[in-house]
């Protein structure tokens, strides 16, 4: 099933469960940010020679001046060499709830971005309730893959400007399918856990084509099936997560689709294996916050891996907050050595909550780029945004 067809299926099957309801209770809420940034100064690639600027070419259509900033992956939205941007992560989105009984309801998010002027759907499900404990949902949903997935483009609800993009930084970011929740509270503690299984398919992928090929990139990711578990109370967050999927991925040009993985001896692969595996550490102690984030990717048929880190650290002393993050990206490849990618970063954030559900967060990035090709290179970014919740 392509892109659009999925997407008109979820969007038809809402329609008609709230056209069949007799009294339909909804509610609505929305969130926005406006982001402007602008990188400084940097370098190419570590090892790559030259200086800068340099281009930074992907499919016909894109090019970016580098050193860059890739401030969010999964819509490319890059800050660019000298150049003040208000574009790459600047947003607005509505959330509508739609309870049709106590047990049946339905969740529609619209989100508008201004890197590239779309509005997207990245919540379209239906939910029932079976009890107290548990609830199915189906539809499209965000993969929740990292801590923050459910709140990834809710800027108000996290620390800083962005989350890592060393870490919060895939293709496939949402998943049709079918997911079961349970959630319980045990004294001070709340235990949640979700097994999902699904498929996502995308025509054009922004991140592909737009920063690492030169042409429209088709990928898929097959039979997903995957689980979390969280467990809190008011000091502690711990979180596992695992996910197994298989990767489809097809290169487009003048209407021809072709292969373009490859693993052992160059020769081009497909249905490739993927598990994903991940953990987080958060504390709220007082004035102290800490949150930590750690995944590890496989692909065994291809011998290639990823491991992604990010660590913080910081204090709110009344409506202000100051934190000192570092992250970092890796991967390994034995059947393409000199084409694996790395790079780590230091963030320096500094957040105001200046009136109710609003902040200002100013913040400092150095990006690392040590890649065996040349990247987004060396980077030293300065951004600031206004971040809200309605």
């Amino acid at each position: 099933m392509h892109d659009k067809t999925g997407r008109f299926v979820l969007y038809a099957t809402l329609a008609t469960l709230m056209g069949s309801a007799h009294a339909v209770e909804s509610s609505f809420s929305g969130f926005a940010q406006l982001s402007v940034g602008r990188v400084l100064g940097g370098d190419p690639t570590s090892g790559q020679g030259g200086s800068a600027p340099y281009p930074l070419n992907a499919k016909p259509g894109y090019s970016y001046t580098c050193s860059c900033f890739a401030a969010n992956y999964e819509y490319a939205g890059v800050y660019e060499y000298h150049k003040t941007d208000i574009k790459s992560e600047s947003l607005a989105g509505v959330q509508g709830s739609f309870k049709f009984s106590p047990a049946v309801s339905a969740t529609l998010q619209l989100v508008a971005r201004g890197v590239d002027s779309s509005v997207e759907a990245d919540w379209a499900y239906g939910t029932y309730k079976i009890n107290d404990n548990f609830t199915v949902q189906a539809g499209r949903k965000r993969l929740p893959l990292y801590y923050y997935s459910d709140y990834m483009y809710v800027g108000y609800a996290y620390p800083w400007i962005r989350p890592s993009q060393d870490l919060y930084a895939w293709q496939i970011y949402s998943y049709d399918g079918i997911n079961l929740m349970y959630s319980e509270n045990i004294g001070d503690w709340t235990i949640s856990a979700n097994g999902w299984i699904g498929q996502r398919k995308t025509k054009d992928n922004a991140l592909l084509g737009r920063l690492y090929y030169s042409t429209q990139i088709d990928e898929s990711w097959k039979k997903m099936a995957g689980a979390y578990l969280d467990v809190s109370n008011d000091i502690f967050a711990v979180r596992g997560v695992y996910m197994h999927t298989v990767v489809e991925r097809y290169s487009v040009s003048n209407g021809v689709r072709s292969l373009v993985m490859t693993g052992a001896n160059g020769d081009f692969v497909n249905n490739v294996g993927q598990a994903f595996y991940g953990i987080s550490l958060n504390m709220d102690y007082r004035n102290w916050i800490v949150r930590s984030e750690l995944n590890y990717i496989d692909r065994p048929s291809v011998k290639n891996t990823y491991t992604a880190m990010s660590y913080s650290g910081g204090y709110k002393f009344g409506a202000h907050t100051a934190l000192l993050s570092w992250s970092q990206f890796r991967e390994r490849a034995a059947y393409w050595p000199n084409g694996t990618e790395k790079h780590s970063t230091t963030s320096l954030t500094y957040r105001w909550d200046f009136a109710s559900s609003q902040a200002l967060k100013v913040q400092y990035d150095r990006i690392k780029d040590e890649s065996k090709f040349l990247f987004t290179g060396d980077a030293n970014l300065l951004s600031a945004s206004w971040q809200t919740v309605f």
